[in-house]
């Protein structure tokens, strides 16, 4: 499997996994401070790297089996603000 299928994967699995934690596990503060500086780096791609993480991300959507993990994974590219403007 290419590195990059395998990097988003993991990080998705991550931010899908906090993001569908109890609060009372994981303060939303603390967890925003996790990920914001990752979601940033999407963020500075180009255009072109904008569609291949988007392209990547709904891959990971397509595999996940669990249908929640699954529509977290869609809401992912738009969340982290892959699509649209900023």
């Amino acid at each position: 499997m290419d590195v990059n299928k395998v990097l988003v994967r993991a990080f998705v699995s991550v931010v899908v996994s906090i993001d569908l934690t109890d609060d009372e596990d994981i303060d939303p503060d603390v967890a925003t401070d996790i990920l914001e500086p990752a979601a940033a780096l999407f963020r500075d791609l180009s255009e072109e790297g904008r569609r291949e993480a988007t392209s990547l991300i709904l891959e990971c959507a397509e595999l996940e089996e669990n249908p929640e993990r699954r529509a977290a994974i869609l809401e992912f590219p738009q969340a982290i603000g892959l699509l649209g403007d900023d």
